[in-house]
């Protein structure tokens, strides 16, 4: 669940107030904002009201609060996917609010929540050329990954974009389960048939003997709407409870459910 308020360094992020309507107006008459962004330009009271009223389609917004309205981030084009639901960030910063890091810490804390929620990845672009933009975004740890040529449409005309994401670190660690040991895995240590399943896994392991490394079967991890599911395929029973144990102590929403069938 994507919480509505997120605490940041030197800001609060919390849901859009119809009294914030004359501030996002104030903020998007600027020009920096007018050039980058697909804000309506001219920019009016009225357009500042029916964002307040239907974000505009983003999936999740907040105003960057610092003292006041410093800017807006939202998140857009989520879609369910293995292992993990994926989206895409926007962001911008009132010309009265810039300077002072604020939509790093922003973007920071949007990551991370959306991480703790489980999304595997988070997509960004900005137009070519908006610098400010970029460094925004490494500095938020997204890595830049390249040019897509006349991909964006801004003002009525082509435009090329830069684009980039931040991924979610899977650090997988090794476990100990009575006489098992579980090592962590990539699919191409798995055997082919079973490579589809580890390649869309958030955690694989195989159960290893702790004298003798003698293996028997795999333990995996994947997600889907309805929770981490933690599969064993020939697996010892105590290997996969261990990956379960260990997988709710870092606040997994580990399911019992069946995996979908559709996620197979």
């Amino acid at each position: 669940m994507i919480r509505d308020t997120l605490d940041c360094a030197d800001c609060q992020l919390r849901p859009l107030h119809p009294s914030d309507a004359d501030a996002i107006a104030r903020a998007c008459t600027d020009p920096l904002i007018a050039h980058w962004t697909q804000v309506p330009h001219p920019y009016r009271l009225s357009d500042a009201q029916e964002f307040i009223r239907t974000r505009a389609g983003e999936d999740h917004v907040w105003v960057i609060d610092a003292g006041g309205l410093a800017g807006v981030i939202g998140v857009r084009n989520t879609r369910e996917a293995m292992p993990g639901p994926l989206t895409e960030v926007g962001y911008w910063v009132a010309p009265w609010a810039r300077g002072r890091g604020l939509a790093t810490a922003a973007l920071i804390a949007v990551r991370d929540e959306l991480a703790q929620a489980g999304y595997q990845r988070i997509g960004w672009e900005a137009l070519a050329g908006n610098e400010a933009s970029v460094r925004v975004a490494q500095k938020a740890g997204f890595r830049i990954e390249g040019h897509r040529r006349q991909s964006l449409v801004q003002r009525g005309r082509l435009v090329d974009a830069v684009v980039g994401g931040w991924t979610a670190e899977q650090d997988v660690p090794e476990l100990v389960a009575g006489q098992w040991q579980l090592q962590p895995v990539t699919a191409s240590e798995v055997p082919p048939d079973l490579r589809p399943a580890v390649s869309s896994a958030i955690a694989a392991w195989v159960a290893r003997t702790a004298v003798g490394g003698y293996d028997r079967g795999y333990v995996v991890a994947t997600r889907s709407s309805a929770g981490v599911h933690v599969l064993g395929e020939d697996a010892p029973g105590e290997a996969v409870a261990a990956a379960r144990r260990y997988l709710q102590a870092q606040g997994q929403a580990v399911t019992g459910e069946p995996l979908p069938p559709e996620w197979l």
